[in-house]
């Protein structure tokens, strides 16, 4: 497992989203505390575990980060647009991608995720849980920049549309249920309510 790990962490760089609006929760989802810290923290503390290359992708004025803050290349169109800017400043083929707001998501389950095979085709390994897929836990090909910059200058910020158009390693609930992993693990912590649910789920799986 160690060599397989160390394997994984020389050809995959992990990109952190946070750069998201958060007008749902009310103010800035990457500093609410979590654990003994905040969400931004925890999420690179997770995926320091992965990667040794690790990044943080949207505006934070959070200080002593122990990675670079990437801004993004363009704002004002969601999630895509920091994907985006995540495969333009990666030089490695693979590329680990997660959101701020997925605490339950665990380094066992980013571990395993990378080390799911695609065909040369495809260009993204992505989890599918409660019937939607799960774009912002997933792992993207470099070579689909192209695809994203096109879908962008369209005025396309639809991930899921581009990658139900594209070729993708969709990994099923049922897969991830044989691996070990609760689909609970995709909760996105959208509202306070949701952080409620978060944090009582995590107490129960720590508990």
């Amino acid at each position: 497992m160690d060599r397989e790990r160390e394997k994984v962490r020389k050809h995959l760089t992990g990109f952190v989203l946070a750069g998201g609006a958060s007008t749902r929760m009310g103010h800035d989802k990457s500093r609410i505390s979590w654990s003994s810290g905040t969400l931004l923290t925890h999420a690179i503390e997770r995926m320091r575990r992965v990667s040794n290359d690790v990044f943080v992708v949207g505006s934070s004025d959070a200080i002593n980060l122990p990675v670079q803050v990437l801004s993004d290349k363009i704002s004002g169109v969601g999630p895509l647009a920091g994907i985006h800017s995540a495969l333009s400043h990666s030089t490695t083929e693979w590329n680990l991608v997660l959101a701020v707001d997925l605490p339950l998501i665990t380094p066992e389950m980013l571990i395993w995720l990378t080390d799911v095979q695609a065909d040369p085709s495809q260009i993204a390994i992505v989890p599918r849980a409660k019937s939607r897929l799960q774009p912002l836990c997933a792992v993207y090909r470099r070579d689909v920049l192209p695809e994203i910059e096109g879908a962008l200058t369209l005025k396309e910020s639809s991930i899921h549309r581009l990658l139900e158009r594209l070729s993708t390693r969709i990994i099923e609930e049922e897969q991830l249920i044989a691996a070990g992993f609760s689909p609970e693990m995709f909760l996105n912590v959208n509202t306070p309510e949701d952080l409620d649910r978060a944090r009582a789920i995590a107490k129960a799986m720590h508990g």
